[in-house]
């Protein structure tokens, strides 16, 4: 009987979870079930944080069991968590790896567009992800997506239509654009889109209270 992905994601899961509890957390063995856990969540979208940082820490505990293929595993490790963002998990991760690992081109290359995303260059960053395969990766640019609609909402309640489209990147048409709106309950409104809370629609009216002088003249005779 073939296992859905979702079943499986969570079976293994379940299996880092009590593999690294303890000293087991660093038991080198388990190495090769993490990585494969890893690829299993690049492949299908899915994501364990701390499984993940788990391999890092491998590495930086156990120098021998670096090979030619873990810096791959490294690169993945550090996409997965950029997809994080506004979360701190790419930090957590960063702060895991060797000089060495570090001055790796395609690391470099991660760093950059991790900037490009935390300094709020969006175009930018569009620009960049289409020179590295990487970036291809199931989610990614969904992931990115959600991190921009997160910024714009903080930072803005109206915004133009054309500069929105910009900062969310290539799209398919225009129905995409408008789908990503909906998802974020977002109005449409001719050439801009406001992308502030509901309640900030409302407009505020002035209620004046006109009350008999009868009624005041006590209130004003207290000493």
């Amino acid at each position: 009987m073939v296992m859905d992905p979702e079943t499986q994601f969570e079976q293994m899961k379940e299996e880092a979870f009590y593999s690294m509890e303890g000293l087991g957390r660093l038991n080198p063995e388990k190495l090769d079930f993490y990585v494969d856990y890893l690829k299993f969540q690049v492949e299908h979208g899915f994501y364990d944080g701390d499984a993940n940082l788990n391999i890092l820490k491998l590495y930086q505990f156990s120098p021998d069991l670096i090979t030619r293929s873990s810096i791959d595993n490294v690169h993945l490790v550090l996409a997965k968590a950029l997809m994080q963002l506004p979360n701190s998990d790419y930090v957590f991760c960063r702060a895991q790896l060797s000089q060495e690992m570090i001055d790796d081109n395609l690391t470099k290359k991660i760093d950059d567009v991790a900037t490009l995303l935390e300094t709020c260059q969006f175009p930018e960053f569009w620009n960049v992800i289409q020179e590295e395969k990487i970036f291809e990766m199931t989610g990614f640019m969904e992931a990115a997506r959600r991190f921009i609609c997160h910024v714009v909402q903080l930072t803005y309640k109206n915004i133009e239509e054309e500069f929105l489209m910009q900062l969310l990147g290539p799209m398919a048409d225009k129905d995409e654009f408008m789908e990503i709106l909906a998802q974020n309950n977002w109005d449409h409104n001719g050439d801009s889109v406001f992308v502030g809370h509901k309640e900030e629609m409302v407009e505020q009216k002035e209620i004046i209270e006109k009350m008999p002088i009868e009624v005041v003249q006590p209130i004003l005779a207290i000493r």
